[in-house]
């Protein structure tokens, strides 16, 4: 039974990588949109977000592998490493996603940044909606 279950998680992940990748790729075209570039074509755009997300992604691991062990070895507490890494991720992400899109889509840096901008308003804007609904259940389920 374990095993069944261990299958079906498996099964769901690799059926949400797809998914994920149309959302970043629909992301990434609206970005560009507002930012007055022209939408790039949906090939494109997906090329580009998995090469992002690659490239940031093993970027991060590095940086975080590298703040954890120096707060371990400074006697700092896990979160705060936590804590450090998430705010040193920043202009890493901005940088290597910036670099990559200008480079890829032929788009001048500071375009480039503007676009990284606009996707991570509008990743915090669908953050903040799903919290602000999440909130508005928990306060009604007390209240009945």
């Amino acid at each position: 039974m374990q095993g069944l279950m261990f299958l079906a998680c498996c099964f769901f992940l690799v059926l949400l990588v797809p998914l994920i990748l149309f959302l970043l790729t629909y992301v990434y075209r609206l970005a560009c949109a507002l930012s007055g570039l022209p939408k790039p074509s949906v090939l494109s755009a997906t090329g580009v977000m998995l090469v992002t997300v690659v490239s940031v992604g093993v970027a991060e691991s590095i940086m975080g592998w590298a703040v954890e062990s120096t707060c371990a070895n400074a006697g700092l507490p896990r979160w705060e490493a936590g804590v450090i890494a998430f705010f040193l991720a920043l202009p890493v992400d901005l940088v290597i996603s910036s670099a990559i899109h200008a480079g890829l889509m032929n788009m001048r840096f500071g375009k480039a940044i503007e676009v990284w901008f606009i996707q991570r308003l509008i990743y915090l804007v669908v953050i903040a909606a799903v919290v602000f609904v999440a909130a508005l259940y928990v306060l009604v389920k007390q209240l009945n």
